[in-house]
């Protein structure tokens, strides 16, 4: 039974193998596409091109609190801080409030994939 269906899939694979089409579709991997920002090419992925720190939510400011413990009767307490991420500005840190993509600045490619000679030069 199993003969059967490996003699039957072997007219079948070679069909295949010889269509056309293939040979005329775009290729699904591009390598000078930014993979930062495939899916929505030339903003920045973490504050969605809006420029705002995601964590602060543009404030500035972030509320947190202690941790609570009631088998020792200490309730937790809220309070308000400068937010660690942003240092208060309120901007995304990842592209500096400007909402493009850090790694490709915006361009949805990346023509040089070499990143520390790319930020060690200060680019």
């Amino acid at each position: 039974m199993k003969r059967r269906n490996f003699v039957a899939a072997i007219p079948a694979l070679a069909i295949a193998s010889c269509n056309p089409r293939l040979d005329e579709r775009k290729s699904r991997y591009d390598e000078k596409e930014c993979p930062f920002c495939s899916t929505n090419p030339g903003t920045c992925t973490y504050c969605n091109g809006t420029g705002e720190c995601s964590f602060c939510k543009g404030t500035g400011k972030r509320k947190t609190s202690t941790k609570n413990y009631p088998e020792r009767s200490i309730t937790p307490l809220e309070y308000e801080e400068e937010c660690p991420y942003c240092k208060g500005t309120g901007k995304c840190r990842y592209c500096d409030g400007v909402g493009k993509c850090w790694v490709c600045k915006g361009t949805g490619r990346i023509e040089d994939w070499n990143f520390q000679e790319m930020y060690s030069k200060g680019k």
